[in-house]
This record gives structure tokens, C-alpha cells and sequence, in this order.
């Protein structure tokens, strides 16, 4: 014999009921706005369908098996609950007040894409086993508490409306002595700061963002995030047969709509240029650009163009690449682009007399490094500059991530850290919230870790003057119009792939 309790709440939001259904049916969100709720994960590739499973992790020590029974798009989603101390069956219902932007939406009306009045229903009948009978007599308080709890943290979750963090002292301090600062990028530090996030409910239907660098390692955890939040994604990368195969990928495990991709070596100026002259010839306004791709090299090695490869990858190509498609980046609303640099920048200052290495010994770690300080003042520079235009410009820096480029690149540094580092998915965590939470398109020209503002610099000596910094503007765009072809040609007309529904072009 069982006890049965059932709980009824609703919840009413200014949110499109296509905004709402898709966060609230993808269930592992429920880390985000439910405080009984320890961790989450989603246990069935794809799609949200019938069968899906989610395992939810609760604080008071045990676990449950979420199994989606039937599904609804924008309507209905019912799911069996299993676990140690109870059975359940949890519905969840979305309706669109009449005549909101919401019911517009499902109809295909003229306000699809405005908020409008959502309504959210939770329905759950719980089933305790004989063992607990004696107990039962206090479940329906304590479920009605933990229900109300659950319920407001949804509200605020849709709701939408966090203030940015603000930058820390004590962080800074943290960084400026080293081994705290250190400790952070491991994925101790991920797992820390964690705790003390914002839900990140914003969808990315109807925006379009470009990402470099997007086939492997932290690139692809960010496109597959961004993607399952509904984005229209162009992926820039050098191969096109695994440029094809992330792109389906993606593309099965979240049926986003059809992923663009465009092939281009990110160190080459040339295809660079070529990108952008597409992109723009193309006219589609991009809402974020992830300025993401990049390598380290060891020993020094040029490109066909005369450049130092650290260089070329790290700091001209994106320079490029942001500068040409500022006409697309100010005809989105809100556009924002976010630049991925490195903790090593730390350690070094921008020397604008040998922006490419080639005075003294070479390191590559050292021009990385240079390279990525240089562009963590341009999206300082970007960010002033392009205030008006309503652009919002940031740096992130992923932490230790276990990457295939850190594991070939720094085989030793990987050897000595692999049990701290994070997870590829860990690592573009910030990428993809500076690309899609409302409260990070309030902040520009910051450098961030964990969605934590960090410093840009923490030692007197890597710090630039203001006339480095002019100099260094000037330097870059002498090299961007030294690179300007006058007129290009494609060798190949461009392929087009029907089947996986994706736009392919080849540069020359």
C-alpha cells in the first residue's frame, strides 16, 4: 500500500511559451531554479522526445530518474519519476494567455517574436512505498514547501532579470597573488564558482553567431550549447570534412536549424579577408561573434604571407575578422563578440616593436601569450569605441580545459594537471554565457572567468601605456590594409550540401 500526494502550482511569466517550454523541457535546467536540486544531467542524446531520461541530484542525498512519457511542442510534457524514497508522475503544462504575443507565436501571428504572457502548470502526484506510511502525515507540508520553493525559482529563472557580476576585490587579489588565481582555473575552481550562478534561461532563436575555430575542443562545446539554445550558427573552420561532421552532429543532437559552414585557415589573411567579403556580400546581420580559433606553435614557423603564425592566428586574423564585419555586428540588435584569450597574458606586456618574434629567443607560450594580451586590448579598444553602436565586446578565459591542443601543444603541463582540468563543456562555459545571458550584454570591455569579472592585468610590468596601445591600433590596421586584396576570385564555385542542409564555401 502506498500515499499518495499530489501537488497543483502555476506560475505566470512574460515570456514567449516557446522560450519557456524549450527551457523548462530540457530538464536538467532544473539545477538552475530548483534550490533542492544538488546537479543534473541529461541522459539521452538529442532531442527532447518520449524516452528522454534526465538523472537529478538532490541535496538531501539521493537521486532521481526523470523518463519523458509524452511529449507536446509549447504545450505538454508528462514524466515518470523514479527513485529510493518515492514514485512520481510530473506533468508540466505551457498555454498562452489569449492575445499575447505568446499565442501569436504558436500561431504563427505577426508578434511571434515579442515576449508575451506565458502561463506554467505543475502537476505531480508523488507515491511513497509502505515503509514510509508512518512518515506520511508529514509530506504534504514539506512537499508543498519544497513545490513553492521549486515553482518561485522558475518564475525568477524566466523572469530573466539579473544584474551582472561585479568585479571583486578579492578576486583580483586572488589573481595578483598567483596560486589562489591559479587554483581557479582548474576545474576545483569551476565547480566553486559555480554555485553562486544565475540561471541562464535567454533563447537564441532567430540569432545568428559565428564561430571560429568551432570543430574540436572548447569551439565545439560552445557551437553545441549555443546551438541547443536555438542559434543559427555559422562555423568557420580550416577542414571541410570535419567542418560536415560537427555540423551533424550539432545538428542530431539538437535540432537546431541549419548549421552554415564556411572553410577557412584563420591564419591566412588572405582567407580571412575572403570570410569576411562573403559574410558581408551574404547581408546577414550577426548577433554574436566568437572570435574562438587558435594554436600554439613550436619552433617559430611563418605563413605563406611572411607572418609569424602566433601572430597571424592570435591577433591580425581576429582583428580582421572583427573590424570588416562591424557593419554586420551594428546591424544586429545588441550584437556582441566575445574574444577567447589565456591566463598566460598575465605574464606578459605587448611589445609593439616585435609584435611577431623575431628579436631574441622564441617561445612559443611567450607569443601566445603576447598575442593574446594584444587582443585583450583591442576588445578594451573595440568596446569604447563601439559603445554607440550598441555592441558589446568581452574577453573570456576558459581555465585548464582538457583540450586535443593542450594535450599536443603542452604535453608536459597536461601530464602534470590532467586530473584538475575541466571539461571542454566547463571551459566554453563563459563563452557561451557572455553569447547569450541578458545580464552579460550589460557589461563590455571586461575579461571574465566563470562569469566572474577577473582584472585584465595583475603586475605593474605587463602593463601598457597609452601610447602602446595607439601604436599597436595603428600597427594592426597597417598590416589589415596591407593584406587587402584588390580583387579576389574563387578558385571553386561553392558546394552545396542539400542533404545536411548546409551552405559550404571554399576559399582560395
Amino acid at each position: 500500500m502506498s500515499k499518495q500526494v499530489t501537488l497543483d502550482k502555476s506560475i505566470e511569466v512574460n515570456r514567449t511559451v516557446g522560450d519557456v517550454f524549450a527551457y523548462i523541457t530540457e530538464f536538467d535546467n532544473i539545477r538552475e531554479w530548483d534550490p533542492a536540486v544538488r546537479d543534473a544531467a541529461k541522459l539521452t542524446p538529442g532531442p527532447v522526445r518520449a524516452g528522454s531520461e534526465f538523472r537529478v541530484d538532490m541535496k538531501a542525498g539521493f537521486s532521481l530518474l526523470y523518463t519523458v512519457v509524452e511529449i507536446e511542442e509549447d504545450s505538454r510534457i508528462l514524466m515518470h519519476v523514479d527513485s529510493k524514497v518515492f514514485t512520481a508522475e510530473e506533468e508540466i503544462l505551457f498555454s498562452a494567455q489569449a492575445g499575447s504575443a505568446s499565442g501569436a507565436a504558436r500561431s504563427g501571428g505577426k508578434n511571434a517574436a515579442q515576449a508575451g504572457d506565458t502561463t506554467v502548470r505543475y502537476i505531480a502526484r508523488f507515491n511513497f512505498a509502505a515503509p514510509m506510511r508512518l512518515a506520511t502525515q508529514a509530506y504534504p507540508p514539506m512537499m508543498e514547501r519544497v513545490g513553492n520553493s521549486a515553482m518561485a525559482g522558475m518564475k525568477a529563472a524566466l523572469e530573466d532579470n539579473f544584474a551582472p557580476p561585479e568585479a571583486s576585490s578579492g578576486t583580483a587579489l586572488a589573481d595578483k597573488l598567483v596560486l589562489p588565481g591559479l587554483w581557479k582555473f582548474t576545474r576545483l575552481g569551476y565547480r566553486s564558482s559555480r554555485r553562486k550562478w544565475k540561471p541562464l534561461s535567454a533563447s537564441m532563436r532567430g540569432k545568428h553567431v559565428v564561430i571560429t575555430g568551432a570543430t574540436s575542443g572548447i569551439g565545439l562545446a560552445a557551437a553545441q550549447d549555443i546551438a541547443a539554445r536555438g542559434a543559427q550558427l555559422t562555423l568557420v573552420a580550416r577542414s571541410e570534412e570535419r567542418a560536415r561532421k560537427t555540423a551533424a552532429i550539432i545538428e542530431a543532437q539538437t535540432a537546431c536549424p541549419p548549421i552554415n559552414i564556411e572553410l577557412c585557415d584563420m591564419a591566412s589573411l588572405a582567407d580571412v579577408h575572403a570570410l569576411a567579403d562573403r559574410l558581408l556580400g551574404a547581408g546577414t546581420p550577426v548577433d554574436v561573434l566568437v572570435n574562438n580559433a587558435g594554436a600554439l606553435f613550436n619552433p617559430r614557423q611563418e605563413t605563406d604571407e611572411g607572418f609569424e603564425k602566433s601572430f597571424a592566428l592570435l591577433l591580425l586574423a581576429p582583428y580582421v575578422l572583427t573590424e570588416k564585419l562591424h557593419p554586420l555586428l551594428s546591424a544586429a540588435a545588441g550584437a556582441r563578440v566575445v574574444n577567447v584569450l589565456s591566463g598566460g597574458m598575465y605574464s606578459q606586456k605587448i611589445d609593439v616593436d616585435d609584435l611577431q618574434s623575431e628579436q631574441g629567443s622564441y617561445s612559443g607560450a611567450v607569443a601566445y601569450a603576447r598575442a593574446k594580451r594584444g587582443l585583450m586590448i583591442m576588445t578594451e579598444k573595440w568596446a569604447a569605441r563601439w559603445q554607440a553602436d550598441g555592441i558589446v565586446v568581452n574577453a573570456m578565459h576558459p581555465g585548464w580545459a582538457d583540450t586535443p591542443g593542450v594535450e599536443e601543444s603542452l604535453p608536459e603541463f597536461y601530464a602534470m594537471t590532467r586530473k584538475l582540468l575541466r571539461t571542454p563543456q566547463e571551459g566554453a562555459d563563459t563563452i557561451v554565457w557572455l553569447a547569450c545571458a541578458t545580464e552579460a550584454g550589460k557589461v563590455s570591455g571586461q575579461f571574465w572567468l566563470d562569469r566572474e569579472q577577473h582584472p585584465s592585468h595583475i603586475f605593474r610590468r605587463t602593463r601598457e601605456t597609452d601610447e602602446d596601445r595607439a601604436r599597436l591600433v595603428e600597427a594592426l590596421q597597417a598590416f589589415a590594409a596591407k593584406t587587402t586584396p584588390k580583387k579576389r576570385k574563387a578558385r571553386r564555385a561553392p558546394v552545396k550540401n542539400t542533404a545536411a542542409r548546409k551552405r559550404t564555401r571554399k576559399v582560395a
